[in-house]
Order: structure tokens, then C-alpha cells, then sequence
């Protein structure tokens, strides 16, 4: 199946939407190459991002028990 018969049965709401489509076998007349990010230096390893294994909202959880426990451990002695 080609596209132009692929394209045919389509609705569309302007008929000239596909009046500059050409089949030209299929081949392309622009061929662009994908940019590649290339690094220009090494970063250490501590500077690298990483995603974060807790969510903040856990992670801020976690960290407002672990403050009450520590008062109430205080507070107790």
C-alpha cells in the first residue's frame, strides 16, 4: 500500500492540505543528520545528575520523623 492510497480514504476539512504531497518513490529530498552532543570535558563523577531513588514529598517526610524522634528522645531523658 502506498501512502498516496493510504492518504486517500482520509477526511480532511481542506482538500488542498495534501495538494503539494508528491510520491517521488519514496525518497526523501532532505536527509538531515541528528545533532550528537559531543562533551568537551571530563566532569567528575560527583557532578554527574542522577535521579533521586525517594520523592522530595518522602524524603521531606523522613526527615520531619526523624526531627520528632530525636525531640522526643531529648525531651525523655
Amino acid at each position: 500500500m502506498s501512502v498516496a492510497e493510504f492518504l486517500k480514504g482520509l477526511p480532511s476539512h481542506d482538500e488542498n492540505n495534501f495538494a503539494n504531497f508528491h510520491t517521488d518513490n519514496g525518497n526523501r529530498t532532505c536527509v538531515k543528520r541528528p545533532s550528537v552532543y559531543l562533551p568537551t570535558k571530563d566532569y567528575p563523577s560527583e557532578q554527574i545528575i542522577v535521579t533521586e531513588k525517594t520523592t522530595i514529598l518522602l524524603r521531606y517526610l523522613h526527615q520531619q520523623w526523624d526531627k520528632k524522634v530525636k525531640r522526643n528522645y531529648i525531651d525523655k531523658l
